[in-house]
């Protein structure tokens, strides 16, 4: 799933990968759409692939039991983890567990310490527009408008 591209163009925005393997933790990551040019943006602590596997999950349980969007671990979930799922589900109407793999491949933007790890995840999420309905995430971290964020350039 690890996309191996030397660059990526997301919304008009060159980004060059960072280094990094499906171990690598303390990371903003991006999941690429192979259906549409849209994009997520997160965060892990974690290594990649435990939260590539949250992701996955989230969608597995939409597919199993679609009434989940009706219950408070759904409505609360700030982390954005349904989002993914959501996507695929209603904008290309795909319903097979493997229809994740299939789509979506990932990168590292950046590793990052833990400190300013939010605060990295929210500067690619608005310099990149990932935001629905220009991208995936749902969840804008802290509620925050749009920053400049020429630091990324």
């Amino acid at each position: 799933m690890i996309d191996d591209k030397e660059q990526h163009v997301i919304n008009g925005v060159k980004i060059k990968p960072a280094l990094g393997t499906c171990s690598t933790y303390n990371i903003v990551y991006c999941f690429v759409c192979s259906k549409c040019p849209k994009y997520y943006v997160g965060r892990s602590v974690r290594p990649l692939r435990d939260r590539t596997t949250e992701h996955r999950t989230k969608f597995y349980k939409l597919l199993d039991n679609p009434s989940i969007k009706l219950t408070n671990e759904y409505k609360d979930d700030e982390s954005d983890t349904y989002s993914l799922g959501e996507h695929l589900i209603e904008d290309h109407q795909l319903c097979n567990k493997s229809d994740f793999n299939d789509t979506y491949s990932i990168f590292i933007l950046m590793n990052s310490s833990t400190i300013t790890l939010e605060e990295n995840e929210h500067k690619f999420i608005h310099k990149l527009r990932t935001v629905k309905p220009f991208g995936i995430n749902s969840n804008d971290p802290f509620g925050l408008p749009i920053l400049n964020v020429n630091f990324l350039d």
